[in-house]
């Protein structure tokens, strides 16, 4: 009511009529055609692939093949382990001779041959015995004096012989082999091997006159002759010692 009095003591202001707005009329719309535009280039295709390629690469690779045993496979390892042991306790010759039964009696397993062929040479080695042969001069020589001391007098002469024959100018040879033609009985045959010696090496005169084996020899004239004639000159180097009986 209060609201109402306060209106009412209000001298009222005639009021404006509101002039409708006028909305612009809508112009039409000239369709044009759109501007030509670059065509866009067609998007590469892959080739089509077939089902049997596309299954191909979804496959999975196909696991590694386990290896074949034979039924001979068990038979060969034991024979080869055989041989093994055999070596190890060096039964050489058991242990080749069963190893080459594992190569021919299983040609097939071709992955023990190898092992077996090493084995075997190995038991080869230990079954030849080394080679005992003297070769060097010097061990000829040697080797003809364990013969002399021995009671080989033909050994120790071939030896000695074979030493001089390549070696002339070898007085230990020389002299080694005038001691086995004197333990020989041939007394001409010494005494120029002697006399061969000592124009080699003066020095090898001492030992013609202490040698104990020439003690018969050394009455002869032959030796004596030998033993007072003036050493030789021109002889610059000198000798090993020859080796003397035990």
């Amino acid at each position: 009511m209060a609201k109402l009095r306060r209106n009412a003591g209000r001298s009222s202001a005639p009021t404006k009529a509101k002039t409708p707005v006028k909305k612009p009329k809508a112009r039409p719309v000239s369709r044009k055609p759109a501007p030509a535009t670059t065509k866009a280039k067609p998007a590469s295709r892959k080739a089509p692939t077939s089902a049997a390629s596309a299954a191909k690469g979804r496959q999975r690779p196909a696991p590694p093949e386990a290896p074949v045993h034979r039924s001979t496979y068990a038979d060969a390892v034991a024979l080869y382990e055989r041989g093994f042991q055999a070596l190890q306790a060096k039964r050489y010759q058991e242990a080749a001779d069963t190893l080459r039964r594992v190569i021919s009696g299983y040609p097939e397993e071709i992955e023990l041959h190898e092992r077996a062929q090493l084995y075997i040479r190995v038991c080869e080695r230990q079954i030849t015995p080394p080679d005992a042969t003297p070769k060097t001069p010097s061990e000829q020589i040697y080797a003809a004096t364990l013969a002399l001391n021995a009671g080989q007098i033909d050994h120790a002469q071939a030896l000695l012989t074979a030493v001089v024959h390549q070696h002339k100018d070898n007085d230990v040879a020389e002299y080694m082999l005038g001691l086995t033609l004197a333990a020989r009985g041939d007394q001409a045959g010494a005494i120029a091997h002697l006399a061969r010696s000592l124009e080699l090496n003066p020095e090898n005169r001492e030992l013609l006159r202490k040698e104990p084996d020439l003690e018969a020899l050394r009455q002869t004239e032959a030796l004596q002759a030998v033993l007072t004639a003036p050493p030789a000159t021109g002889r610059k180097d000198k000798r090993s010692q020859p080796r003397t009986r035990r």
